[in-house]
Formats: structure tokens, sequence, C-alpha cells
């Protein structure tokens, strides 16, 4: 049965090829039936490979082979593999994705043709790049999944590409993710060098032999970029900003794709950063940060979605934490529990929203509980399993298990625990802050029907695993090789008690909006809270200089006007500076573009001087030093002329190729009468002896 592994993804595959490629019209109801279909059909493949592991097959690992790719000096073998681990995220993605794409059936069916189209062929591949990363037996598949899903999520965040808002969120999670992508591949590629090899047991079993001096930079490049593909600080700030795609989408990628993917590469490799503890350290301290400002932000928000969002910031925090503490086991449990009540909560909030008109706003979902009450309690029980109710919700079990890990974990167990805790208090907040506004009452309680087996079936579903799936932590934590820890009675009971505080904190929340509306204002004025205007301030506008000098934008043409001026005899203003800085800057030839630019004055251009801001001008200067010593050189190499000189040949013969096609019967039996008399000629020239 492991040898219908490779199999799995290729129903999503082949789903996102004939959506996206087939020339061919299709009806609404077909192109539905195709995604869905896609999506379901890997659920079903998957059941008898998972079944063959549970019954012992793949306790040591089972490799299917799918091709070799032989160098001359090096054969790379690109495998799938199913062990423990890829069985749980492997079952998790087939589970949650099938149905989201069932719910998304009814959801999408209102949109345009083209549009659905579009939606369910990309939805397709990006289960398909997920199952690729999950299964993946070496460092080639999975990059390529990696990949996959990053491009995916840019096209479905920014999937109502007629809003800017949408297309900004797309492009913010792109180039974000893009960043710690590359830190990724740096770190993949140095492991790759030390052991040799491109199978990820093999670079495993390599790691006690790299120089520790080399094994910190490649845990560390590693770690960062799983950290960036899971939202966490410092990269956390492109997932909030993501709710601008479909629903579906929000609930695919919070709970089963995307963010989980960093959690999946670091359990993967936890042994590379067991050898590398100071870099474990640093998960684990980045974990507990994000876990604890994703609940305090959650807090305040007033978007259901956004409060989702940085509550998935959260959760990821958890499983993070527990990923650094050296327990990938009990990462995995709660990541497998949270994709379902997360999944339910997205969804479920999806059905109230479009109740209330199609508004996220937390406020416009009053009076839900009347409207809405099959997906009024489905969000509730999501709620309840997220905050983690003691004893009848799955998230409690999953979220003991992380709390129990933090306090067993040495020396620092004890305020890392305090900290995990007090962000356990804040989810049950946020998360019943939500429950308590919907089950309030008004007067609007009209709401157009809509929904059918589409949205009962996912929610059922999805409820029951958020209630009963408790039951399997500990089995889980077993089957992936852990061992559920132990901690004494009092903060077992604290821990508990937790959520529930919590709850009673949402509770007075609600009632007194007043405190919260000044909770959010003081928040707003924090300097820490305000990430995406550091980010603005200390990185983004320093590079947006350096790219508009490179393109010779308005520097340059405030330059060119300021020289004009001068030789006209008019006076440029702040054209010399006195700052010392910016004078040896300007020694360098060009720099002085750079540190210019322009304002208008009435009618005449006013060049002057750039004051302060060190940091910009000197990636300017090394801009600029870069693009002279090595870009310039290379721009008038004969080379570059002749290729472009044959791309101008190429376009004038191919306008004289046209002149031959007159379209006249006469002239085309001409051409084929002389052709054939050519090819006569030469069969002769070549048979004369």
């Amino acid at each position: 049965m492991a040898d219908l592994l490779p199999f799995v993804p290729v129903p999503a595959l082949l789903g996102f090829v004939i959506l996206s490629l087939l020339p061919v019209p299709l009806s609404r109801a077909v192109v539905i039936a195709l995604g869905v279909g896609a999506a379901v059909l890997p659920a079903l493949l998957f059941f008898p490979v998972a079944l063959s592991c549970i019954e012992g097959v793949c306790v040591a690992g089972a490799t299917v082979p799918i091709l070799s790719i032989d160098t001359g000096v090096f054969v790379a073998q690109i495998a799938m593999s199913m062990d423990p681990l890829s069985m749980v995220t492997g079952g998790t993605v087939v589970l949650v994705g099938a149905l989201v794409l069932i719910y998304s059936g009814a959801y999408m069916a209102s949109e345009p043709l083209p549009d659905l189209r579009r939606f369910f062929a990309v939805m397709n591949l990006f289960l398909a790049g997920m199952l690729a990363v999950v299964f993946a037996a070496d460092v080639i598949l999975l990059f390529l999944g990696w990949e996959t899903i990053g491009l995916c999520s840019f096209m479905l965040i920014a999937f109502y590409d007629r809003l800017p808002k949408a297309v900004a969120a797309g492009r913010k999670a792109l180039i974000t993710t893009r960043v710690a992508d590359s830190l990724l591949l740096a770190g993949l590629m140095m492991l790759f060098l030390n052991a040799g090899t491109t199978r990820l047991d093999g670079m495993l079993a390599a790691v006690p032999g790299i120089d520790p001096w080399r094994l910190a930079p490649i845990a560390g490049l590693i770690a960062l970029g799983a950290l960036g593909k899971s939202a966490q600080i410092p990269f956390h700030t492109w997932l909030p900003s993501a709710m601008a795609g479909p629903t579906p989408v929000s609930a695919l990628l919070h709970s089963a794709t995307m963010v989980a993917a960093g959690v999946i590469l670091l359990a993967r490799l936890a042994p590379l950063f067991a050898a590398a503890p100071e870099i474990s350290a640093m998960v684990a301290m980045l974990g507990i940060l994000t876990a604890a400002l994703g609940a305090l932000v959650a807090l305040i928000q007033t978007d259901v979605k956004k409060l989702l969002a940085f509550s998935t910031m959260s959760q990821i925090g958890f499983m993070v934490l527990a990923l650094g503490l050296g327990a990938p086991a009990v990462a995995l449990s709660h990541f497998a529990i949270h994709a379902a009540f997360k999944s339910l909560l997205f969804l479920s909030a999806g059905v109230m929203s479009h109740a209330a008109g199609g508004s996220t706003a937390i406020e416009a979902l009053r009076g839900s509980r009347y409207r809405q009450p099959l997906a009024f309690w489905s969000f509730a029980i999501g709620a309840a399993s997220l905050a983690g109710l003691p004893v009848i919700t799955a998230g409690w079990y999953s979220k003991e298990a992380v709390l129990a890990a933090v306090w067993s974990s040495g020396p620092w167990g004890v305020p890392l625990w305090l900290l995990a805790a007090t962000a356990a208090v804040l989810t049950g907040a946020y998360a019943f802050r939500v429950v308590f506004v919907a089950a309030s009452q008004t007067a609007d309680l009209a709401a157009p029907p809509w929904g059918g087996l589409a949205v009962v079936v996912p929610l059922f579903v999805l409820t029951f695993v958020a209630v009963v799936g408790g039951l399997s932590v500990g089995a889980l934590i077993s089957f992936t090789g852990g061992a559920p820890e132990h901690i004494p009675l009092v903060p077992a009971l604290l821990g508990a008690a937790a959520p529930i505080l919590g709850v009673f904190l949402a509770r007075w929340l609600v009632r007194h909006p007043q405190d919260l509306e000044r909770l959010t204002t003081r928040m707003r004025h924090i300097r820490i809270f305000r990430v995406d205007v550091l980010y603005y301030y200390y990185f983004v506008r320093r590079f947006r200089r350096v790219a508009a000098v490179l393109g010779n934008a308005e520097g340059t043409e405030a330059v060119a006007d300021a020289v004009a001026l001068r030789r006209e005899g008019v006076d440029v203003p702040g054209l010399v500076t006195d700052d010392p800085l910016g004078r040896g800057a300007g020694q360098v030839r060009g720099i002085r573009t750079d540190l210019i630019t322009r304002a208008t004055d009435g009618q005449t251009p006013v060049v002057r001087m750039v004051a302060g801001d060190p940091v910009g001008r000197l990636l300017i200067v090394a801009a600029r030093l870069f693009v002279g010593f090595f870009v310039a050189r290379f721009n008038p190499d004969r080379i570059d002329r002749a290729w472009m000189g044959l791309a101008g040949g190429a376009g004038q013969a191919w306008a004289l190729a046209r002149r031959t096609q007159t379209g006249r019967v006469r002239d085309h039996s001409l051409w084929i009468a002389l052709g054939c008399a050519g090819l006569l000629l030469f069969a002769w020239g070549t048979s004369w002896r």
C-alpha cells in the first residue's frame, strides 16, 4: 500500500491542470465538481496508505522512489516517504482540505465563472503543493512544494484582483515569505554541502559529524525560513493582512497549509535543532513571544477574520515553543487539533458573516445565534476548543500537553509556563468575546437561507473532531515518538483554570465596551505594536530609495533639472550640503543624485539635500559601488550588444518572411513546387556516386 503514496497528490495536481489549461468551456457545475473531486480523491487514496502505516509498515519509514537525476558526479534521488510524522500531518491536510473544498462549492457558487475556475484551480494546486511538503523524502521535492504553496498563497490572497487592498496584501505575503525562503534555501544548501546528499534521512544522519561552528548557522537559517512561513516574529506582519482573500482560503491557509509548513519542517528536522541548543532556545523564545503578542493583539480586534488571524499566530507560537523545547510530538498533536477547530471557526464565521450582509465586523455578527443557529453553535464549540475549556474540548488536551512540556523543560520552564498560561487566559477572552456578542439579541433577525449539505457536512465533521479529538492526543504523541509529560497537581489545575478566567474576562469586556475601547486606544500608542510602521521606517523606506535611484527615477531627473538650470544661470538652492556624511558620499561618482529629492515651489523646480537618515545613505552608497564595480562593467560587453543585434535582426527577418505569404493559391502552389524541386535535387545530389 505504501506504493500508492506518490499518487495521493496527483488528483489535486490534475484538477489544477484541467481547470487552468483545458481550452474547453466548462459549466459552473462541472467546475465545482472537478475542483471538489480533486480535493476529495487524495483523502480516499490516503486512507489505505495510512491504514498500512498504522499496522506497522511505516514505523521505520517507508520510502518510495520517484525519480533519479544523474548529473555525472552526483545522483539526486526524488522520493516520498511515509513515517508517523507524515501520516499525522498528511491525514490532517487531506481531511481538512477535502472539507474546506466541499464548503467552497457553496461559498463560491455565486462568483463569475472565470473566477470560479481560477479559484478551484489554484486551491487544488495549493493542496498538491502542501502534500508534496508533507510526504517529501528529499529537500528538492520539499522545496518545490514549499515554493508552490508560497506562490498559491499570493494568488489566493490577491484573488479579488480588482481591490488594491487585496493585491497589496498578496504582494506583502509573497515578499515577506520570499525573504524567509531565501534564508531557508541558503541553510538547506549548506546542509547539503556538509552532508553530501539531498535525502532528508541522510542529512539528519550526517548531523553528528558536522562541525558545531557550521551547524549553528545552518540550523539558524533553516529555523528563520520556517518561522517566516509560519508568520512568527519577526515575519508575522503578513498574516493579518492576508484576510483579503475569500473565507475558504483563510480556513485552509490558517489550519492545514502554509503557516503549518514551518511547524512541519521544524518537526521533520528536529534532530538538527537538538544538536544546536542555542538555535532551539531562539526558536522557543520567538514562539512564546509570538503566542503572547498574538493573543494580546487579538483581544482588541474589531474584525472577526483579523481576530482569527492573530489567533493563528498565537497558536502556531505554542507549537513553535514546544518545538524549541524539544517536544515535536507534542507540537504535532496541537497542530492536528488546531487545524480542526481553526477551520471550524473560519467556516462558521463565514456563514454568520453571510447572514450579516457580508460584513466581518464583530458587531455585525450580533444576533447570529438567532439568524444562523447552526453556524453560531459550531463557532461556539470551536471557540471553546480554541480557549481549551477543560475536559470537554479537544483543544484542552493538546494545549495541556504543551503547557506540561513547558513546565518540565528545565530551569526556564516556570517563567515560560507563566507566560504561556497568561496567553491561555487571553485566548479564552478573545475567543469568547465574539461568542457573547453573537449570542446577544438584536432587532434585525432576518437572514437569507444559505448553505445546504455542502456547509452542514464540513461543520458537523469539524465540530465532532473539535470535541472528541482530544481523546486521541495521547495516542498521537506516542505514535510520533513522544511521551506525554505529567506535571504536579497545582500547575495542572492552574492551567485548567486559565481558559475559564478568560471566559469571565470576555464577559466583563462585552458588558463594559468602554474599557475595551480604552485598552485599544492605549495599545495603539505603544510603539512595539506598530510593527508595520517600524518595518516601513527602518527597512521599506530605505530600499525604496535605493530602488528609485537604481531605476534612474526621481533623484536623477531632479539633478538633470538642476544642472540645466545652473547652465542657464539660475541659482539652485540646496544643491551643496554641509552634512559630512553627504559630502563623503558625494565623492562617489553619481552618489550626488541619490541625496537629492525634488520639490515644487511654484513654477521653479527646487532641489535640496535630504537631511539625516545616515543608514539609508550608506545603503545607497553600497548599491552605487556595487553597480559601478560589478554591474556596469558588463554593460558595454560585446556579447551583450551582439545578442541585442541578433534580436533586432530576427525581427527584421520575420517582417521579410511575412511578405512571402500573399494568401493566393497559385503563389502557394509555386512555392510548393519549388520546394519539391529543391528536395528532389538534394536527394539526387546526396545519392549520386
